[in-house]
């Protein structure tokens, strides 16, 4: 009888260990895809405001030296930065769980 409750208990124990790493790695994915998401948007609003301006002076004002506008060469850099924090991000998210799923391996008895 000794002997079984020893099993349950480490059972528990390994158990709650699981239960615990995957919960921290749903809440970290939740943050992370959050984040995402508010990346993505922020992407779609550069990108809006990146195409009216440059619609405006190329079609509108005929003017082809658009790529020497300030405003334009700061919201490619926001562009640029914000495509590579979202890559980041997304390649993290992609990588949690993967530990916990591959580590974790069913024990016969």
């Amino acid at each position: 009888m000794a002997n079984l409750w020893k099993d349950l208990t480490e059972w528990l124990e390994e158990a709650s260990k699981v239960v615990g790493k995957e919960a921290g790695d749903l809440t970290l994915k939740g943050s992370l895809k959050l984040e995402i998401f508010e990346l993505k948007r922020k992407l779609r609003e550069y990108f809006t405001n990146f195409g009216i301006d440059v619609f405006e002076q190329t079609y509108v004002k005929k003017n082809q030296a658009w790529k020497k506008n300030r405003k334009i060469i700061t919201l490619v850099k926001k562009i640029r930065g914000t495509q590579t924090k979202l890559g980041k991000n997304e390649n993290e998210y992609k990588k949690i769980g993967k530990k916990t799923k591959k580590g974790t391996k069913k024990k016969k008895r």
